[in-house]
């Protein structure tokens, strides 16, 4: 029995999860058996992501390893394909949720435009002065803002109405 636990302390000894190596062949690792081969050094406070270039499986270590012939998960750059009947599902489904979006938008522009009064909106009581006069400066600056709204409505719109043509009906 000590002899079991001897042998998988050795095993779990040549592995040091709290530290990360570099090795001359700009590889990293924790394997101390790989860091003595390869003459690696200690890297201090190094947090290290490590990606798999394209083409590149990657490494499975441990129990999850592909020992009974199971075939290989694909790789990670390649799309997943969607039964037909599905991805018209999901067609239909960003169509519904564009037209929506699109009809706002739209009715939002009816109220921005309506509001707008061609150019000649509606003077606020904030807007006035006492003696009948207009604050000019603040009026032109809320033109100016109502004028941007709608340019902004009417680019949505426009763009709704691209995207929606991607979607057969």
């Amino acid at each position: 029995m000590f002899a079991s636990l001897a042998g998988a302390s050795a095993a779990v000894a040549q592995t040091d999860p709290q530290r990360v190596y570099r090795c001359p062949d700009n590889s990293y690792t924790n394997d101390l058996s790989e860091v003595k081969a390869k003459n690696c050094k200690l890297i201090d406070n190094a947090n290290v992501s490590i990606l798999s270039s394209p083409g590149m499986a990657p490494k499975i270590i441990g129990p999850a390893s592909r020992a009974s012939g199971e075939k290989a998960a694909p790789s990670g750059n390649r799309a997943v394909r969607v039964a037909p009947a599905t991805q018209k599902e999901r067609d239909a489904e960003a169509r519904r949720i564009l037209e929506q979006e699109l009809q706002q938008q739209q009715a939002l522009l009816e109220q921005q435009l309506k509001a707008y009064n061609n150019g000649h909106p509606d003077y606020l009581p904030s807007e006035r002065i006492v003696g009948g006069g207009v604050k000019g400066g603040e009026y032109a600056q809320r033109v100016a803002a109502m004028k941007e709204q709608i340019a902004m409505t009417q680019a949505n719109i426009a763009a709704l109405q691209r995207e929606l043509q991607k979607y057969p009906q």
